[in-house]
């Protein structure tokens, strides 16, 4: 799916949501910022450093626009060189990302993504950014992606903007200039401890299993956002112990969970958690 969003000369989107969009599209983060008469754009595979990198750069460079871009691998191999942002056809004047997925075709050997195709061989091929300003290309170009979202950011001097939003209507603008590609940067109201029923842990995950009454007849904030299990009274209030998603975060226990360290109580619950999983259904799963 991935998250984009782009902000307007003086906003810029909180910490608080670019973790969120992070943990849920994990495949690679990237940012660009309009600096004068150049474009900053910084890449990498750890959320926490280019969203701190991110907001530094934002900060000096406030009033200008800027984007932030979550990866959720489609196409291409999951490395810094498929991250989004991406140079128009070589010309370090104009950035390119993108939300969905685009119909290009890619050779069986290319590992680049979708996106990165576009923004290397078809954009440029079409007469690059300067190309968006006509009105025909860009209802081609809107139609041909359609359920896709593309944003461009420029500072070429032949280019009509300095900002370009394709399909913009099928993203959102929040309250304080930021423009969002979906919701994926939104925090759930997830499971309700204090007012969990109680009910008995389960010897293996063939217990697990409920019927649709049961899912029917039990709130929705009761179960996992993630694989919708439905979590025990004794289990840890941090990990759901099915699918091991932080509650807090979405990401996953000791890979790109936000809030994972090795000293904290949710460490020592998930430690407990997976032990419990391999012990109970993994390894006799496997033994049979």
């Amino acid at each position: 799916m991935c998250l984009l969003v782009v902000s307007e000369p003086n906003s810029t989107p909180s910490k608080k949501d670019l973790d969120c969009a992070s943990c849920n599209n994990p495949h690679g983060f990237g940012y660009a910022v309009i600096a004068g008469n150049e474009i900053i754009r910084g890449r990498g595979m750890s959320a926490k450093k280019v969203i701190a990198e991110f907001l530094q750069v934002r900060k000096q460079y406030p009033d200008s626009y800027a984007m932030y871009h979550a990866r959720l691998a489609t196409h291409g191999v999951k490395n810094e060189d498929n991250c989004h942002p991406f140079i128009v056809g070589g010309d370090k004047q104009t950035y390119l990302a993108h939300n969905g997925i685009l119909d290009v075709q890619i050779a069986a050997t290319d590992k680049r993504s979708d996106t990165r195709v576009f923004a290397e061989d078809v954009l440029p091929a079409m007469g690059g950014v300067t190309a968006l300003d006509d009105d025909n290309v860009w209802k081609i170009v809107s139609k041909w992606a359609t359920g896709s979202k593309i944003a461009v950011l420029t500072v070429d001097p032949n280019a009509k903007e300095y900002c370009y939003i394709i399909n913009e209507d099928a993203g959102h603008w929040d309250n304080e200039g930021n423009w969002w590609s979906n919701t994926t940067y939104k925090i759930t109201d997830y499971y309700s401890w204090a007012s969990a029923p109680t009910q008995t842990k389960p010897r293996n995950l063939a217990d697990r299993i409920f019927t649709y009454d049961d899912i029917a007849n039990y709130p929705l904030d009761y179960t996992c956002p993630t694989c919708d299990a439905i979590p025990y009274e004794d289990a840890n209030p941090y990990y759901c112990e099915m699918c091991f998603t932080c509650y807090d975060c979405s990401g996953m226990y000791n890979d790109t969970c936000l809030c994972w360290s090795p000293d904290a109580d949710r460490y020592q619950y998930a430690e407990k958690s997976k032990a419990w999983y391999d012990e109970e259904y993994l390894i006799p799963m496997i033994r049979r």
